[in-house]
């Protein structure tokens, strides 16, 4: 069942100075040059420094920021208050500290409050200051939330740390089953438990649907389960193999490869289940497909060419045109949705490496290269990240990445395969 958490914000105290409006971290900024924060112990108890743990690995994660050990300024932070007055900001920039976020927590009637604030060290200006309240068990989400904040404040952009990832992972005697888990690896739940094959998970526009194909019926067929509810519902039907479903942006359609002509082509299908479309004809093997953010044209895999190589099409499958033209096995496309990349796996040395270029098929950078085989690339809703799996350490596991390749990092607590990286669900 879907972790739902219902933040009541008490009061919002949104600042939106000069300061505030001024982009700290331009988003294309090299990875070696990251921005120094100073992020101190929220005081108030236990769940002051999990939060605190909470938002120090938000920022690490992100591969924007260089977090200040606590022992350059532990003697100072526990001896000043978090208002204006009273912060000695002149030591903070002395340290290296160009933002400082400070905060508080307090148990009230049964619940937490928790104010965060975030300042600029050097103009002396507070830029966020937030107030929560909420349930214990809730405190991720509270952190991860005043995360998002930091990264707007800092970068322009909204973070995207209270987000979540879909994917497969192996269960008993050979089962695979899909699970959810926080962008960050923790509160993984399993939204499959038949004891089958299911594989592919794909988020829905909304993120309250999740698609993907599994075996239960003894065949491969798509399904869709709803968050929450016990009951999966079968879209598709027949023998043919029907494999890598990918939700429409706009939630209109799931395109997936079926073998219902004889060989895979590729396909569409409303979410409800009724009669599909097909959009391919090719003679060879169509797989993968991946939207546009406009759902009006997707990549997709293809062996038209000789080996598997990738393709761009419209809705109708009119006039495909070739993307790439080196290695022997590029598959597994995603679509950024900003529009402006396109990653993909591909295979030119024996492993799979993350590969990302131009929608156009030009400028193809390697991501990851020499850490076994790194497959399925999904974009984080901003566009600035990328999950993966990776064999790097043995078995499969989920890791995400900047889009520069950088910061690259595993989130799974497990094993885990075939990532979707969901929608931004939270509001302000």
């Amino acid at each position: 069942m879907r972790r739902i958490m219902f933040v009541f914000v008490l009061a919002v105290v949104l600042f939106t100075t000069d300061a505030y409006a001024r982009i700290y971290i331009p988003i294309d900024q090299p990875s070696d040059k990251k921005f120094p924060i100073a992020i101190t112990e929220i005081e108030g108890g236990g769940y002051g420094k999990k939060v605190t743990e909470v938002i120090v690995n938000d920022m690490n994660i992100s591969g924007y920021f260089e977090v200040l050990p606590k022992l350059l300024y532990s003697d100072v932070s526990d001896k000043e208050g978090m208002t204006l007055e009273k912060i000695r900001f002149a030591f903070w920039s002395a340290i290296g500290a160009q933002a400082l976020v400070k905060g508080n927590i307090e148990s009230q009637g049964g619940k937490f409050i928790l104010t965060m604030r975030l300042f600029d060290t050097f103009s002396k200006e507070m830029l966020v200051g937030k107030q929560y309240r909420f349930d214990k068990q809730d405190y991720r989400r509270v952190a991860h939330r005043f995360s998002d904040e930091i990264m707007e404040a800092l970068t322009g952009v909204r973070g995207v740390f209270n987000t979540q990832i879909t994917f497969a992972a192996a269960g008993k005697k050979g089962s695979k089953e899909i699970f959810v888990m926080d962008m960050d690896g923790h509160n993984p739940f399993a939204i499959t438990n038949n004891k089958s094959i299911n594989i592919s998970p794909d988020w829905s526009p909304d993120g309250s649907q999740i698609v993907f194909t599994s075996y239960e019926g003894k065949n491969p067929d798509l399904y869709i389960k709803t968050l929450g509810k016990e009951k999966m519902r079968r879209i598709s039907t027949g023998k043919a193999a029907n494999i890598t479903p990918a939700w429409s942006p706009d939630g209109n359609n799931i395109a997936f490869s079926s073998s219902i002509s004889g060989i895979a082509n590729l396909y569409v299908i409303p979410p409800t289940g009724q009669k599909m479309k097909r959009v391919t004809t090719s003679g060879t093997i169509d797989i993968s497909p991946a939207w546009s953010p406009n759902s009006h044209e997707m990549v997709f895999a293809s062996e038209r060419a000789g080996g598997l190589h990738l393709f761009k099409t419209n809705i109708y499958g009119d006039g495909p045109q070739r993307l790439t033209f080196v290695g022997y096995q590029n598959d597994m496309p995603a679509w950024s949705p900003m529009g402006d990349k396109l990653a993909f796996a591909g295979r030119d040395r024996g492993a799979f490496d993350i590969f990302i270029m131009n929608p156009d098929g030009s400028s193809i950078q390697r991501l990851t290269i020499g850490t076994g085989n790194n497959e399925h690339p999904s974009f984080s809703p901003d566009g600035r990240y990328l999950a993966f799996s990776s064999t790097r350490d043995g078995g499969q596991s989920i890791y995400i990445m900047r889009s520069d390749g950088s910061n690259q990092v595993k989130v799974s607590k497990g094993n885990g395969l075939l990532p979707s990286w969901g929608p931004r669900m939270d509001n302000k």
